[in-house]
């Protein structure tokens, strides 16, 4: 499969401002020879990065992300969102909703200079953490999208996984390196690009602060505000069980089939960071509850397979994304 054209747009936007923080997006459309249908405007898929809901921007994606969206001539849409701990969970669901929001309701289409884009036509997808989040602000929204997409997403917070300790092959992370990106009463940020070596999980700054919070087991503990000592994982309560997908799945209005999007998960096998059956677990419950929902396998692979160099251009390698996006054609086009 040969690379696209580079885009012919791209713009970066405020979706939203927050007591004079302003959020941005940024949209790259494609290019005219890869899009089918030029009498109207084309589909837009938005892209939620990771990093553990503590760290990230929205310029972290792969050219698996990018290149595959563009080169199905639907435009890319990848949102900033605040970042804990300085805001909550519930926060970065918000800013996610509202840039939703504002792309369906053709405000991003009004500031590229309109009949670009089709907000309506809309599939919320991301990766790792974005991955959750798409799910969590898509079956929360007043309306669900066209479809959704999580790429080993972590779908579960109350899963013990994120809540015991880890030690990172990279070595100890002491509290002293990383306090001042993990005082809730700092200053806001919504863009911190990763800054980590996967090949030896070296992280740095921000990306080292996310590091330990998943390190000491507290990633829901601090983005929820939440006293660990009262996280009881087994009756989390109502709240915290909002942040496990199938329970969203559950709580959904009859008939679920038309109040949740339908919804695809890639996933590795071999996961060491998001548990594999954790995507197996939201497509089984979705699939229960009638509505459309498929689980592409990678056999063996672990967190962020889609990062490795050469993925984007090998034919094997891009099958389970093309699947993905087979799935998003379904109601995109």
């Amino acid at each position: 499969m040969s690379s696209p054209s580079v885009p012919p747009l791209t713009l970066v936007v405020a979706y939203k401002a927050v007591e004079g923080h302003e959020v941005h997006l940024e949209c790259h459309l494609p290019g005219a020879d890869q899009v089918r249908d030029a009498s109207r405007p084309v589909p837009v898929v938005i892209w939620l990065h990771g990093g553990a809901f503590f760290d990230g921007a929205r310029s972290d994606y792969s050219p698996v992300n990018l290149l595959s969206t563009l080169a199905r001539g639907w435009a890319f849409v990848s949102l900033d969102y605040r970042l804990a701990p300085q805001v909550t969970l519930d926060d970065l669901l918000e800013d996610v909703r509202d840039g939703c929001e504002f792309v369906r309701a053709g405000r991003l289409d009004e500031a590229l200079g309109g009949g670009k884009v089709d907000g309506e036509r809309l599939a919320v997808t991301g990766s790792s953490a974005g991955g959750a989040l798409a799910v969590f602000a898509s079956y929360t929204l007043s309306r669900p999208p066209r479809a959704c997409f999580s790429l080993y997403g972590s779908l579960d917070l109350l899963h013990p996984s994120y809540n015991a300790p880890l030690t990172f092959p990279s070595g100890h992370i002491s509290l002293a390196e990383v306090s001042s990106h993990l005082d809730p009463n700092g200053p806001v940020v919504s863009h911190s690009a990763a800054e980590v070596d996967f090949s030896t999980m070296v992280a740095h700054n921000r990306t080292r602060a996310c590091f330990f919070a998943i390190q000491e087991g507290k990633v829901l503990a601090w983005s929820t505000r939440t006293p660990p000592e009262s996280i009881d994982l087994e009756n989390p309560g109502d709240k915290l069980s909002g942040y496990r997908a199938v329970e969203l799945v559950r709580r959904a209005k009859e008939p679920k089939r038309d109040n949740l999007p339908p919804t695809v998960c890639v996933h590795g096998t071999d996961d060491l960071m998001v548990p594999f059956e954790l995507s197996r677990a939201l497509v089984d419950e979705l699939q229960r509850a009638g509505v459309d929902a498929e689980l592409v396998e990678e056999a063996g692979a672990n967190h962020g397979f889609d990062l490795i160099p050469g993925v984007w251009g090998d034919e094997v390698k891009m099958r389970v994304f093309e699947r993905a996006n087979d799935f998003l054609a379904k109601y995109l086009e």
